[in-house]
């Protein structure tokens, strides 16, 4: 499991949220002064925004996800080690063979105040709870707003998914699929409603620096069996793929 994949585990689960590289702080288990846990080095203004820490336990198949609301943690100046204005943290866990999310989480950290992370949003998820193959999943869904200062770490797929940004797609486009036309619902009924993947029609190669995406210019909807293809041996435009439909009829 790394962080990327964490992620997408994350937002398939709570899909109100949108954990991206940026917001989500990752932590494999380590060790500090005889204690196990989880070292993480958080600058300070991140806290003025929703924060999410990602705690993973490799050799048990575990992670913590903890959702630390915007500003809920006052001054963090005075409660955690500073090192160079980031927060240097260590939380440590009752028991990381057995991760639960009603065991007291506490920074450990010299010159910190043993903040404890347990009074937050803490959910316990397992790596093999459903989610199989995440180095393989499509581009379905992008933030609303994604500005980075270099293409290089932009990562534009399901690991920055946003409901808003996939919302703004379907209300302009419908759930039908833009390549091949199908419709979920037609066929599947209730149990297809909505259904439909989202796909961002820019390759990242191609995405300069302050990149801004708009719903509207960059998505489509399309089926999973189109979106595979349009991603297999090499990213083809969905013009290119219609073409290629009807050239087989």
């Amino acid at each position: 499991m790394n962080k990327n994949q964490a992620i997408a585990l994350v937002n398939r689960k709570y899909e109100q949220l949108s954990l991206t590289g940026n917001n989500t702080h990752w932590a494999n288990l380590s060790v500090y002064s005889g204690k196990d846990g989880w070292w993480l080095n958080v600058p300070f203004n991140k806290f003025e925004k929703d924060l999410f820490f990602v705690l993973n336990n490799e050799q048990f198949g575990q992670m913590l996800f903890i959702n630390i609301p915007s500003s809920s943690i006052p001054d963090p100046y005075s409660r955690f080690r500073n090192k160079e204005d980031t927060a240097d943290i260590f939380i440590s866990a009752v028991n990381t063979k057995n991760l639960s999310n009603t065991d007291p989480l506490i920074d450990t950290q010299s010159n910190g105040t043993e903040h404890d992370f347990s009074s937050y949003h803490v959910d316990v998820i397992q790596h093999s709870n459903g989610f199989e193959n995440l180095d393989s999943l499509y581009p379905e869904e992008v933030s609303a707003t994604l500005k980075e200062g270099s293409k290089k770490t932009i990562t534009v797929n399901s690991y920055e998914r946003n409901s808003k940004a996939r919302a703004e797609c379907i209300t302009q486009y419908g759930v039908s699929c833009t390549v091949c036309g199908f419709h979920f619902e037609s066929i599947y009924g209730k149990r297809g409603k909505g259904f439909i993947h989202v796909h961002h029609l820019i390759p990242v190669s191609d995405i300069g620096d302050e990149y801004e995406i708009n719903p509207i210019t960059d998505l489509r909807p399309v089926c999973p069996n189109c979106h595979a293809m349009l991603h297999r041996k090499g990213n083809i435009s969905i013009e290119e793929l219609i073409s290629e439909i009807k050239s087989n009829k």
